[in-house]
């Protein structure tokens, strides 16, 4: 290589910074070219870097920190950097901007740079910005130490040098100033970066041959390129975080040995295989196993005649990484590193891309002792790893992290266990990659099984329980309801006789009850007769259609039921008054064993049809005595029943308030209808505690004066921080718990206490991180091995609180309990839910399976697309969720019309209404002329969720005639709804609940319009009258006069709306 001087190249690049206030002077003026000793382009290594710095906030510039025991006076220190400068001249070149281009050269006049200053004692500097347009690049400041000695502070321009020049020279300046008699004046000039310049610009533009060459190739790459691998947000620190944060791990001597003896096995190098390494580690953490990062290569590695030249050499090179987890590491290994080599064979040709991967590795010389840097170590870049070579071979692995983006916690346990795979190299390497052993470590201090704190006295049932308080506090309130209110003696008077009644019927252990009642006293009375009775009850929500309820009688096959009318000719059907009348005399008290079954709730179904599942009193028992204690629900004496007992959520406040002698207040379907009536059922009843769908309570606060209780368990979808900020700013001292658990757990198994500090939680959902009672907990992979901390696993539960089993499906038993390999005899209880252990606690991560959950229920698809198939209109059906109007998940459903032209989804919507409940009909059906397939053949499901996901795609299936609105309650009608479905607009005649509208939005809907119009809205004139257009004339049959109306509804319109109803 030779160097060339040149004034100006048609290759110059003209680098702008973020803002005119942040840019340094060479950007902010134009200064006049000096007599040139040489000059150059900058390179694209030198391109890249000093935009990825201008991207980042801070000054622009490198900070060494040197600790000084020699010279520390200001004359020699600038003596050691006029050194520097002479020997390099990178550091004495000035970047300039003359208007078209910008060029760097270095002035005949002889070194320059400003003098070094003087900082107080102790203290970091703080010094003026670098001027390369003047040469500035390279700055000196001494701090005295108050015991003796100084810290030497250098600060270097990103133009200039990168993060291993910088080492070299704090390196050289300590080495000045502490041993001047070593440094050798006379020794021979390194290479100079112009010389690199020239050669590199001769190997781009082809002078060699290999341009064209040079430039397909890395075209090639840019174009294959995966997405960019992506950091979960559950193991992000504060997100409040600034700066960056750098942890460092130290390579024994085995762990040289062992990359020495892969190195030689696969024929690469040493630092190759640490990179293969961290990749491999990142795509077991982040569960992506295809993705791109960036190989911050320096060449000075690959020349000898580069190792002492100062300057800008690191390049980010893309590199794309795809693991297959049954495939051994020796066989990723040898088909990737390879690509290693064909990069840097292609290295010169390389020119920095638009958006290059923000995760990477590196390799630089380990820092002298006494240097370390003081700057952010790698600008623009998220996180990368850092193999430290100390002359000897990779003496020790460094992470940098943005910070925020990685907890400190999780942070050392990437460098442990990387450090952990580097040293059982080569024994793992044959071995796949899902059945690499992480071995245990405590960085995270998260435990491999999760079981509760303390032990909890189950040993009575909870109809035990109500027998004890109504002997010793018979006056205390047990249930607060509109149609029935009893103490703790009356209630078991009630239940005692109930069950007298339902024992001479039939009842007794090994039967089964039906309850067709709404939510009520007589419910929650004869449920627990049920009990004393010795039968397990099988609830039927009321607003399920006909088919639902008859599949549920089909299956159970209950010997009686028990509902609000009795059918005069069904003798095994009674009413709920007659059966909880009250008893002349009573013989015996009635109970059930613990071993007796309790009920059968009836899931969605994977085969089409809902399955059964047995829950006993002993898991009751359990699950009571635990979340009273894990969550001090003792302090609560007056819980509310809000949900349908169809599904287990509300079992929570049903059994605890009974178990702890509380008073149980019943919600009527009216009290939850909108947020008004909740308020006042709160305020009237002084619930001091429920249990509810997150989804649900958001909706139910939109009201001017929301109450709030002073307990909340939220549970059955995740909890979002937006919901708990929004609970604080009502209620500051209320208690927030995050509630999980299965059916086939009994109704919860882990929680957590959102504390104050919280919801700084960076996945915006809160964690789980309380096992309860003596249930056991663990995250494992396919083979049921427990999975590292922060690695993607499965859910598995086990304990006393695991349901019996499927009521007659010894088949799903055998798929979804499994033999416990951690405790003979036990089983484990396979959830699907897909989790991570992090430093807050698990955080759930989606299913493993197709199963959804849709406002809290959980809903399987396939039995969804069992109904859809039961239709002469459709030939072909698939259903996802999909991400709806406030990021809750909603049901979309794609169908292959039998004939050919679309289908009536209208009609197709009130069939599946007539089979299946609320939460499982689609909130979208999109017909396809047909549905995507894999190669195989199966669905490609994830093309369907990419559809259902895309605003243009889901508008381009809503009706598109669109009319204008013809007067402001109408126009305020399609606003609301626009707003709250998440859409532009929405058509007068267009069907709420066809454009994604469902039963927790007509609540917001019906609230806001009470706010906005002062009218009396009830919920179920939405669902008769489901178009704005007829919804606003219902809204002018209960309003007041129609000028009033059309005022307040102008009023509450935006400008824009308010302009189009005056025009």
């Amino acid at each position: 290589m030779k160097a060339r001087a040149r004034s100006s190249s048609r290759w110059a690049i003209c680098l702008t910074a973020p803002s005119p206030t942040a840019m340094p002077p060479r950007c902010r003026r134009r200064t006049p070219m000096p007599e040139l000793q040489s000059a150059w382009t900058p390179t694209p290594e030198q391109q890249a870097a000093w935009q990825q710095w201008c991207d980042t906030p801070g000054p622009r510039a490198h900070v060494a920190r040197i600790a000084l025991h020699g010279q520390s006076d200001p004359a020699a220190v600038d003596a050691a950097l006029g050194a520097l400068r002479v020997r390099h001249e990178s550091l004495r070149t000035a970047y300039i901007d003359n208007g078209n281009e910008l060029v760097a050269c270095v002035p005949q006049a002889g070194t320059n740079g400003a003098a070094t200053a003087i900082a107080a004692p102790g203290d970091a500097p703080s010094l003026p910005a670098l001027d390369p347009a003047t040469g500035d690049v390279l700055r000196a400041c001494i701090s005295p130490l108050p015991a003796g000695g100084a810290t030497l502070w250098l600060l270097v321009s990103p133009l200039a040098a990168d993060r291993g020049t910088v080492l070299k020279l704090a390196e050289n300046m300590r080495d000045a100033l502490d041993a001047p008699a070593r440094i050798d004046g006379d020794e021979e000039l390194p290479l100079q970066y112009a010389q690199y310049a020239d050669w590199q610009q001769g190997a781009r533009l082809g002078e060699d041959g290999t341009g064209s060459a040079g430039r397909a190739y890395w075209q090639a790459q840019a174009a294959g390129l995966p997405a960019p691998l992506r950091i979960p947000d559950a193991l992000a620190g504060s997100a409040a975080a600034q700066g960056s944060d750098t942890w460092r791990h130290t390579l024994h001597g085995a762990h040289r040995q062992a990359l020495a003896a892969s190195a030689r096995q696969f024929g690469t190098t040493p630092e190759r295989v640490v990179q293969a390494a961290w990749w491999t580690v990142l795509a077991r953490l982040c569960a992506q196993p295809v993705f791109s990062g960036a190989w911050l290569h320096d060449c000075r590695r690959d020349y000898d005649v580069m190792a002492d030249a100062a300057g800008v050499f690191v390049k980010a090179l893309p590199v794309s990484v795809a693991w297959d987890a049954q495939r051994s590491v020796a066989e990723h290994w040898r088909a990737w590193l390879p690509a290693l080599d064909s990069h840097a064979a292609w290295q010169e040709a390389w020119q920095p891309g638009e958006a290059a991967p923000r995760i990477g590795f590196a390799v630089a010389p380990l820092p002298p002792a006494g240097v370390a840097m003081a700057s952010p170590a790698w600008a623009g870049f998220d996180l990368v790893c850092e193999a430290l070579d100390d002359g000897q071979g990779m003496a020790a692995l460094a992470l940098h992290a943005r910070a925020g983006v990685l907890h400190p916690r999780v942070a050392q346990w990437v460098l442990a266990h990387l450090a952990a795979l580097i040293g059982t190299l080569p024994a793992a390497l044959d071995t796949p990659l899902e059945s690499l052993s992480w071995p245990a470590d405590d960085t995270l201090r998260v435990p491999q099984c999760w079981t509760g704190e303390t032990p909890v006295d189950a040993g009575q049932t909870l109809l035990a329980r109500i027998a004890q308080h109504a002997r010793q506090t018979p006056d205390a309130p047990a249930l607060d309801a509109a149609d029935l209110v009893l103490d703790y003696a009356g209630l078991q008077r009630t239940v005692q006789g109930a069950a007298q009644r339902l024992r001479a019927l039939g009842v007794g252990p090994g039967t089964r009850v039906a309850l067709a009642l709404p939510r009520s006293g007589a419910l929650v009375a004869s449920l627990l007769a049920v009990w004393a009775a010795g039968g397990a009850y099988v609830p039927l929500d009321p607003a399920w259609p006909q088919a639902r309820r008859r599949s549920v009688l089909a299956q159970s096959a209950p010997v009686l039921t028990i509902a609000q009318q009795a059918a005069h000719d069904n003798a095994t059907v009674i009413r709920a008054d007659a059966l909880l009348a009250k008893a002349a005399q009573v013989d015996g008290e009635f109970a059930s064993a613990q071993e007796d079954a309790a009920y059968v709730l009836f899931t969605s179904g994977s085969t089409g049809e809902p399955k059964g599942v047995v829950v006993g009193h002993r898991q009751i028992s359990h699950y009571t005595a635990a979340v009273c204690e894990a969550l001090s629900l003792a302090s609560c004496r007056r819980l509310g029943l809000t949900s349908s007992v169809a599904a287990d959520l509300g079992n929570t406040t049903l059994f605890a308030a009974l178990w702890q002698g509380a008073c149980l207040t019943v919600a009527s379907d009216d009290d939850m209808a909108h947020p008004a009536a909740f308020a006042r059922y709160l305020r009237g009843r002084e619930v001091d505690a429920i249990k509810i769908v997150p989804s649900h309570l958001a909706a139910l606060l939109e009201t001017d004066a929301p109450a709030v209780p002073a307990t909340v368990i939220l549970g059955g979808e995740p909890l979002p921080a937006s919901l708990v900020q929004g609970l604080r700013r009502h209620a500051p001292d209320c208690r927030i718990f995050n509630h999980y658990g299965p059916t086939e757990t009994t109704i919860g198994v882990m929680v957590h206490a959102v504390g104050a500090e919280d919801p700084a939680w960076p996945a915006g959902t809160a964690p789980l991180s309380r096992a309860l009672g003596a249930t056991r907990v663990r995250l494992l992979d396919d083979a049921l091995r427990p999975v590292p901390a922060g690695v993607a696993g499965q859910l598995y539960v086990g304990g006393p609180q695991l349901a019996h089993g499927y009521l007659g499906r010894p088949d799903l038993d055998a798929a979804a309990f499994v033999d416990d390999p951690f405790a003979a005899g036990q089983r484990l209880y396979r959830t699907g839910d897909l989790a991570r252990a992090t430093p807050a606690g698990l955080q759930l991560l989606g299913r493993a399976d197709q199963q959804v959950k849709i406002r809290g229920i959980r809903v399987e698809p396939a039995e969804v697309e069992a109904a859809l198939l039961a239709q002469p209109a459709v030939a072909q059906a698939a259903v996802c969720a999909a991400p709806g109007p406030g990021a809750a998940a909603v049901l979309c459903a794609f169908i292959v019309p039998a004939s050919a032209g679309s289908a009536d989804t209208d009609a197709l919507r009130r069939a599946l209404a007539a089979m299946l409940p609320d939460a499982m009909v689609p909130s979208r059906l999109i017909a396809l002329p047909a549905l995507p397939r894999l190669p195989n053949g199966k669905t490609d499901r994830t093309a369907l969720r990419t559809l259902a996901a895309s605003p243009d795609d889901i508008a381009a299936a809503a009706p598109q005639a669109a009319t204008a609105s013809a007067d402001a309650v109408e126009t305020l009608v399609c606003a609301l709804m626009a707003e709250l479905l998440e859409q532009e607009r929405v058509d007068p005649h267009a069907d709420f609940f066809a454009l994604g509208g469902h039963s927790l939005l007509v609540i917001k809907l019906v609230a806001r319009l009470r706010r906005r119009l002062q009218v009396e809205i009830a919920p179920g004139v939405v669902f008769d009258r489901p178009t704005a257009h007829a919804l606003a004339a219902a809204v002018r049959e209960h309003g007041e006069t129609a000028g009033e109306l059309d005022a307040r509804a102008l009023t509450a319109l935006n400008a824009a709306p308010q302009a189009a109803v005056a025009a």
